[in-house]
């Protein structure tokens, strides 16, 4: 029986418990706070899917896309029996509705409740596999197995706190998505030509759930160059440009007649947000509690010590990758993001998570320089 339990089989049945268990406490945060938008009159779910959405949003149509897509391989037949069964009064005062006590959710409604549910568990299953692909990049990184299977939890935990003037399916999947393109890039070669081609369609498929992927991947150029050329890695930048500019571009063209604007300039707004001490102070409820926000002076402190404890720790290339996203991604905050929104700095994710890890691996270095000079 102990000889069971030691199996290397096992210990990842536990792992993937305690990672699901993990996902769907972070998942309960972020919908307990926001839902999926619903009843929203720009960017509601119902009009995701049915492609009404103001633009930008409508642009995200990696997932609405795949729940309709689903739905349509469903017969007639089925979709309203499901539908009916979903949309049962009963469901809002039960624990296996995702309405519950909350009436008014669109999961409710007989007409989109069906992919009101998939994208609800799609966007839950792209956390879950964000935290496996997250501990294969921190072992990636160097760090031991402790510090890359801890890490995941402390960074998908801080997730909701980033959520802050807006949180959105989709957020998720970039989450996936760019932990995914950072591994992919520092493990590609011209030896391996299969992840090339795999960043390559990974990359378009993600700009397709989010157009701020194009802007993520000049930021890859660091990481390609440990086993490329400069030409290879440049001109494979270029090609990763193009098919994100590509699906961009015909989104845009798709949803041209959708009201809206492609960005909103708000320079102004955010310089006078960030230079208001008070906003450095402000709270938000985030697991039921009321916390300071991921913009705030606790915040900034904690992320500072996870810096300093972490930066030197990490390989010189994902170093030079983090100043070249923090470059991309800062301007592109203050010009169009709206203040105080940190979700809109995904680009540092993965160097976020990296510093979590380098930071834990230092920290158990110190205990162990203490115990040792204590004996």
């Amino acid at each position: 029986m102990t000889r069971f339990f030691r199996r290397s089989g096992y210990r990842w049945f536990l792992l993937f418990c305690a990672y699901t268990v993990v996902a769907a406490a972070v998942f309960n945060g972020f919908y307990t706070k926001w839902r999926l938008n619903d009843g929203h009159p720009t960017l509601g779910l119902a009009h995701m899917v049915d492609g009404t959405a103001h633009r930008p949003y409508v642009y995200r149509q990696l997932v609405p896309a795949i729940a309709n897509g689903i739905q349509s391989l469903l017969p007639p037949s089925t979709v309203e029996r499901l539908s009916e069964r979903l949309t049962d009064p009963r469901r809002v005062d039960s624990r296996s509705g995702l309405a519950m006590r909350y009436p008014a959710s669109e999961a409710m409604l007989p007409a989109i409740t069906v992919r009101y549910h998939l994208v609800y568990y799609l966007t839950f299953f792209a956390l879950l596999a964000s935290l496996f692909v997250m501990r294969r990049l921190c072992l990636q990184a160097g760090t031991g197995v402790a510090a890359a299977t801890g890490a995941p939890l402390v960074f998908a935990l801080l997730l909701p706190f980033f959520l802050t003037e807006g949180g959105y399916f989709y957020d998720f999947f970039e989450v996936l998505f760019m932990m995914s393109a950072v591994l992919l890039a520092m493990n590609a070669s011209c030896k391996t030509p299969e992840r090339l081609a795999v960043l390559l369609v990974m990359a378009a498929i993600a700009t397709w759930n989010k157009e701020a992927f194009f802007f993520f991947t000049p930021a890859l150029y660091p990481l390609l160059r440990r086993n490329l050329s400069r030409l290879h890695a440049l001109s494979f930048v270029g090609a990763l440009l193009l098919a994100c500019g590509c699906v961009y571009l015909a989104l845009r063209m798709r949803y041209a007649g959708n009201p809206g604007s492609t960005v909103d300039f708000q320079l102004w707004e955010n310089l006078g947000f960030y230079l208001n001490p008070g906003n450095w102070f402000r709270t938000e409820s985030t697991y039921g509690v009321a916390l300071p926000r991921a913009f705030s002076l606790v915040a900034m402190l904690a992320f500072a010590a996870i810096a300093c404890c972490g930066w030197g720790r990490m390989p010189k290339t994902l170093r030079q990758h983090a100043l070249l996203a923090l470059t991309i991604n800062l301007p592109l905050l203050l010009l169009f993001c709206s203040p105080g929104e940190m979700r809109n700095l995904s680009m540092l994710y993965p160097t976020l998570l990296c510093l979590i890890a380098q930071a834990w691996v230092a920290r158990q270095a110190c205990h162990s320089a203490a115990e040792g000079a204590h004996a």
